[in-house]
């Protein structure tokens, strides 16, 4: 889809009518809203009880998410839109830099806001391409999000750390007993919230308190035999244990 709207793009910017050339701002920010709208049915419906075996990194990892593929491919039309502006723009000019200030703040403006949504682009597609969610290891919990990585080790963490929460909740709450052993790494918006737009957000806690009971068997995380024993302490044994969160 955003190869299609480059090419789109290119073409209608190559035209020689004007009014061709600024209907790639329509197109673009058409699809930029269409993306965004799948991201937000894809976060608000997709949390699956399940993690993928990490076994190069000994982990436990959240499933990709769509959503986050929408949400910075809509970025990415969004960036789009206002180059286009701002090529159109400075092509409407009575020259350039324009003589009347205010058409060259006008124009500044769109620069910069351009600019800061292509950074905010490559962020977006970098973490999705990196991958954003939850990972769970021997040494205990990270939550990675586009602005960085919140890592919750299991000895800051008690039975009691963790909340009654439902299936579709956005965020777990924790209550930390050792908040000295929590590590930030970039911006992450709270220290205290674990992000569960990935995943069952009672089956992660159901996961963490497994594994808070038994911490001996911390080290098997990340293996396939490992994820057997978690799933069949949690849904216990027989066929049907994948077709339902744990109640």
């Amino acid at each position: 889809m955003s190869l299609a709207g480059v090419f789109v793009g290119v073409h209608l910017l190559s035209a020689s009518h004007s009014g061709i050339r600024s209907a790639i701002s329509v197109v673009l920010s058409l699809l930029a809203l269409t993306a965004n709208f799948l991201a937000s049915v894809a976060v608000s419906r997709w949390r699956p009880a399940a993690f993928t075996v990490d076994a190069a990194a000994s982990a436990f990892r959240t499933l990709p998410q769509p959503g986050h593929v929408y949400q910075a491919v809509g970025m990415a039309f969004f960036s789009a839109t206002f180059i286009t502006i701002t090529v159109n723009m400075h092509t409407e000019l009575r020259g350039w830099p324009s003589p009347d200030r205010a058409e060259q703040f006008m124009a500044a403006t769109m620069v910069v806001l351009a600019v800061l949504l292509v950074v905010l682009s490559v962020v977006f597609i970098t973490a999705a391409w990196q991958g954003i969610g939850v990972r769970l290891g021997p040494d205990g919990l990270q939550d990675r999000s586009v602005l960085g990585t919140l890592a919750v080790p299991w000895d800051a963490l008690t039975t009691a750390s963790l909340p009654a929460i439902t299936p579709s909740a956005l965020f777990l709450q924790l209550t930390y007993a050792r908040p000295d052993l929590i590590r930030v790494d970039g911006l992450p918006l709270t220290r205290r919230q674990i992000r569960t737009d990935t995943v069952n957000a009672l089956f992660l806690a159901h996961t963490m308190h497994h594994c808070l009971v038994h911490p001996e068997r911390r080290q098997r995380i990340g293996t396939a035999a490992g994820y057997t024993e978690l799933l069949t302490a949690l849904y216990g044994p027989g066929p049907n244990r994948f077709s339902h969160p744990p109640a």
